[in-house]
């Protein structure tokens, strides 16, 4: 393994229950036909071993393996694993793919610039932008207004931000968004993403399930409203879905997935 599978080892074995739970599931998506053999063994937050424990860190292992398969050609991936000992593409080179494949959902004007030399938290955050794009993507001042409203910004600030920025506003990076609407307001985007990917992957019933769990703060009635509004949050990413491969129908949504964890986390 290399070191970015390590790393999301690390990162597997330490998070929180529910959020590798969320991801278990996701590898057992309605849209893939995947037997699901790791989601019927943690079947609740509460069946996922304790942090720091090598239980937790054997699920975490099989996590990033099965990522690691998904993601690559089963004939190179047999190849490697005979003559290296190590099949599978390395997770930086999985989360570069996907944030392609999805910047690709945008007009060329629209997508957003991927660095050569971008780590895997950069690439990460280029996957949410990429997603925010696609959920403003035609919107109108009123629309984002409200979507900002509901994200917590007091009802004037909703208003200026999307008059001044419109469908702009998730044009431009994490760290510049975070500024211009704060923390907690750029961590309830994100989290309405991480639902959203759930809906897709695992159904809204499942989704809803556990956003209670994860969204401790969240009001019942805001759950609701997030899964309400799914359908054009990852329009974009629905269509890339049914028109890739099986596996490319794992791993796209767990590493998006994975990417909002990882960056909800460093909020």
């Amino acid at each position: 393994m290399g070191p970015s599978d390590t790393q999301l080892i690390e990162y597997l074995t330490k998070c929180d229950a529910v959020a590798l739970h969320s991801v278990v599931v996701s590898l057992k998506s309605k849209l893939s036909g995947s037997s699901g053999e790791l989601a019927e063994r943690y079947p609740t937050p509460e069946s996922i071993p304790n942090t720091r424990t090598k239980a937790r860190k054997d699920l975490a292992q099989a996590v990033v393996g099965l990522l690691r398969w998904y993601a690559s050609d089963s004939i190179a991936f047999l190849f490697r694993k005979v003559f290296s000992g190590d099949g599978g593409i390395h997770y930086h080179e999985i989360v570069r793919d996907v944030a392609n494949l999805l910047n690709g959902r945008l007009s060329k004007k629209d997508r957003v610039k991927i660095p050569k030399a971008a780590s895997v938290a950069e690439t990460e955050r280029v996957i949410i932008q990429v997603l925010l794009r696609l959920s403003f993507k035609d919107k109108s001042q009123e629309e984002i207004a409200q979507v900002l409203k509901e994200a917590g910004l007091e009802k004037d600030a909703a208003w200026a931000a999307a008059k001044k920025y419109g469908a702009g506003l998730s044009s431009v990076t994490i760290p510049v968004l975070t500024k211009i609407l704060g923390k907690k307001t750029v961590k309830v985007l994100i989290e309405r993403i991480m639902v959203a990917i759930l809906s897709k992957t695992i159904g809204k019933e499942a989704a809803s399930a556990i956003a209670k769990r994860l969204l401790i703060q969240v009001s019942q009635k805001a759950i609701t409203r997030f899964l309400n509004v799914v359908g054009w949050i990852l329009a974009g990413l629905d269509v890339l879905l049914f028109t890739t491969s099986p596996a490319k129908r794992m791993t796209v949504p767990t590493v998006a997935l994975i990417a909002v964890f990882r960056e909800r986390d460093r909020l």
